[in-house]
């Protein structure tokens, strides 16, 4: 059988799971580019799955539900319905099973009739996990499962994990909603499509490079990478298994920045270093969340990087970065610029372990279909490393991260606060969502994989042609400023979401959470007063 009869029959095999009743017979043209709004139009969802989907945060529906406001079947239902919407708009699915989804929140009514409360923190909260079928659970899945969430589809991401796309030779590709012209980013990419059209409200994602991040802020979602198996990893699919050097990530994908905290609050309260032993003995802490390493929240300094003096970022986040900036010190925070560390050099270790096989992995994966490869992230001229030259690029990234936090810590000189820079507000990339098949710098997201540091998503501004106007420029910093440059197009990209991130230390979910609180809270509170 050819790779090609092999991907029409998964996708003849999800497609036959959707329910035909739940289609929309209408759909935009083509040629609309932002079908963010189209599941809100008349006569496309009830008005309760609307009330249920459109408005609520993601504490506020589990409040709701707790309240008996809504019952866990009618959630479930409301965001299945949404989900297919969000499908047909932007082939964000790989997987239903809806069926057992309702089964699921059924038994969780009959909990909820007998006992007057919820089964868990999470109950129907609907989350949608990218990736693969596999013929287990991972660990990740049935704490998700214990704490009342309701699984009930699957998301499409980039081949092998590897790049800023949910492209990939089975599913074919997923969209942006804000503008089909343009990338949804990966390699959690349909996460990213479903969160963003409110097909579920948290979802789940893995970062390796930026794969939770990039779709959460190409959506204008919330996002968080947390430093290795605070979240569980174990049983969970991966490329490149067994490459530990650089971990890979699970990371919450949420419409709200409640759901930051209720997701890591409820992973952690379930004890997960039980279930995985990679998972350090580290409980969520309040104290933490309420920044007691950091003057308990009072005043706060943050550092700005304007760019990582590889890449310059494109205009609408420079503009992102100058209003952040006015929130923060109109919210009586400190705000300094952040002084670029060796971003060219982390690159270089970041992709050299990343290529570190000579491409053995991928090409091993795709050889069992005989498809062809996609992606830029990879190089394909890679050669493999020896054992001895892996050892050695080990040691060389392990003398970067401690020259890395030295860097940091000095910047205590720098603060009034007498404390090294709380946080580092950065971009989430230099281009803005880019073009289908452009390669894309990873050092906005990157450094942040080789570090090990918490970061997150947060949405501030989307392209506006008007405003963003694209500068002449004829000096660039590297070859890679210069295609981010050439390949920004204000008005193809018109209205992408272009977002930034909180950077915090290693271990510092909590603090990077409430940090992200902070930030979201000034910059709409700032917006409301003007």
């Amino acid at each position: 059988m050819t790779w090609q009869e092999t991907a029409a029959q998964y996708r003849a095999s999800r497609d036959g799971q959707i329910p035909k009743d739940l289609l929309v017979k209408s759909l935009p043209s083509e040629s609309v580019l932002d079908v963010s709004t189209f599941p809100t139009q008349p006569g496309i969802l009830s008005p309760l799955d609307l009330e249920i989907t459109q408005t609520l945060t993601v504490v506020e529906l589990v409040e709701a539900i707790a309240k008996g406001t809504y019952s866990a079947v009618q959630v479930t239902e409301a965001f299945c319905h949404r989900a297919i919407v969000a499908h047909q708009l932007t082939n964000c699915l790989t997987e239903v099973f809806f069926d057992k989804a309702i089964q699921t929140a059924k038994s969780l009514d009959e909990y909820y009739a007998k006992t007057g409360k919820t089964i868990g923190p999470l109950q129907s909260t609907t989350c949608a996990p990218d990736g693969k079928k596999a013929g287990h659970n991972a660990v990740l899945a049935d704490i998700l499962l214990k704490q009342g969430a309701v699984l009930y589809c699957r998301t499409n991401m980039s081949q092998g994990l590897w790049f800023g796309e949910g492209h990939n030779n089975l599913f074919g590709r997923t969209t942006n909603p804000f503008n089909r012209n343009v990338t949804c980013g990966g390699s959690s990419g349909g996460e990213g499509a479903l969160v963003g059209l409110r097909g579920s409200l948290l979802g789940v994602g893995s970062d390796l490079g930026g794969s939770v991040r990039i779709p959460a802020a190409y959506q204008g979602l919330y996002g968080l990478r947390g430093s290795y198996s605070r979240v569980p990893y174990c049983k969970a699919s991966n490329s490149s298994e067994g490459q530990e050097i650089v971990r890979s990530v699970l990371g919450p994908l949420t419409a709200s920045v409640d759901g930051l905290k209720l997701f890591y609050k409820s992973v952690l309260d379930a004890k997960p270093w039980d279930m995985d032993p990679w998972t350090p003995r580290i409980p969520w802490s309040e104290e933490r969340f309420n920044l007691s390493d950091h003057g308990d929240g009072g005043k706060l300094c943050f550092a700005i990087m304007w760019d990582d003096g590889v890449v310059k970022p494109v205009p609408p986040y420079l503009r992102a970065m100058e209003e952040t900036k006015e929130a923060l010190i109109a919210a009586g925070h400190e705000v300094i610029d952040w002084i670029p560390f060796k971003s060219a050099e982390c690159v270089e270790i970041l992709t050299a372990i990343y290529n570190s096989d000579g491409g053995y992995d991928i090409e091993k994966q795709i050889g069992l279909s005989g498809e062809p490869r996609l992606g830029h992230t990879l190089d394909r001229s890679a050669k493999e490393l020896s054992t001895h030259e892996l050892f050695d690029l080990t040691f060389r990234r392990t003398n970067f991260i401690k020259t890395a936090l030295d860097h940091w810590t000095a910047t205590a000189s720098r603060t009034s606060t007498g404390r090294p820079v709380d946080g580092i507000i950065v971009p989430v990339a230099g281009c803005a969502p880019h073009p289908h098949d452009a390669p894309m710098y990873l050092g906005y997201t990157g450094f942040c994989n080789l570090m090990d540091y918490s970061a997150s998503v947060f949405p501030v501004a989307k392209v506006d042609p008007e405003v963003d106007i694209k500068e002449d420029r004829k000096e660039f910093m590297s070859s890679d400023d210069e295609r981010t440059w050439k390949e920004y197009d204000p008005e193809l990209q018109r209205g992408a979401p272009c977002s930034l991130q909180v950077v915090g230390m290693r271990y510092e979910e909590e603090a990077v959470i409430r940090m992200t609180e902070i930030v979201d809270a000034a910059i709409k509170t700032k917006r409301a007063k003007a």
